[in-house]
């Protein structure tokens, strides 16, 4: 399982975006779930904060990576995306340093980021 909160300045747009882009990828249909946050005190309810993704067998990490790096590389402005494993081991992503890489940097973070995720194809 992993989770993914987005930071960016309306973080819950770019959310719902993300999560679209989820759905519509085979491997990760069924898998992805919006998870809201806790009330503050006084609040009535909050928008979802983030995004929890069962992966396992079957290429789920690979969809995970490329559908996110893909996502990432069509942001404008200042987005970030941070993965949390099970173990608690956190990566975070930013659209800048996505969009920086020449072909051969993106094909090799993307490798990197499989690996660190879980996969090692």
């Amino acid at each position: 399982m992993i989770t993914i909160m987005v930071g960016a300045t309306d973080a819950a747009a770019e959310l719902r975006s993300l999560n679209q882009e989820f759905t519509e990828v085979d491997e990760l249909r069924g898998q992805v779930r919006a998870v809201p946050a806790r009330p503050q005190p006084g609040e009535l309810g909050v928008l979802d904060s983030t995004l929890v993704v069962a992966v396992g067998q079957g290429g789920a990490v690979t969809a995970l990576v490329s559908v996110l790096v893909a996502w990432l590389r069509r942001r404008v402005g200042t987005v970030s995306v941070k993965l949390t494993k099970q173990d608690d081991t956190v990566l975070e992503v930013t659209a800048e340093h996505v969009r920086q890489l020449t072909g051969d940097e993106l094909m090799a973070f993307i490798k990197e980021l499989n690996a660190s995720l879980g996969e090692t194809k």
